[in-house]
């Protein structure tokens, strides 16, 4: 059976396509995140709010979709981790630590294989 897409159908894939696109671009990435953060700062850790630094930590351990992934490994649903993110929910502070604990704990992995020489 052949279907057929109307041209209304096209359109409105096509915008919802743009919108996407546009919302994707306009969404800083962790590194960003990170350096803005860390501008402002004494040398210290950088200051983020505690969705922005879930956000930075989840992205750089599992990149582009790290909401699922990061949502599993503290036990909590997607949906929650989303709810963060928007701010519609508070960030816990035990997922907070969580997530510091795994990115150090990343990096001392990473270290360990390719040294610390700058």
């Amino acid at each position: 059976m052949l279907h057929i897409i109307s041209p209304e159908d096209r359109r409105a894939a096509e915008r919802d396509r743009r919108i996407a696109r546009a919302r994707a671009e306009a969404r800083p990435s962790a590194q960003a995140l990170v350096a803005e953060a860390g501008r402002a700062g004494n040398g210290g850790p950088p200051m983020l709010a505690s969705a922005a630094e879930i956000r930075a930590i989840g992205e750089l351990l599992y990149g582009r979709r790290w909401t699922t992934e990061l949502a599993e490994a503290l036990g909590e649903d997607p949906r929650q981790v989303r709810r963060w993110l928007s701010g519609e929910a508070a960030v816990p502070d035990r997922a907070v630590r969580w997530s510091r604990e795994a990115a150090r704990r990343r990096a001392r992995e990473i270290l360990a294989l390719v040294g610390d020489e700058a």
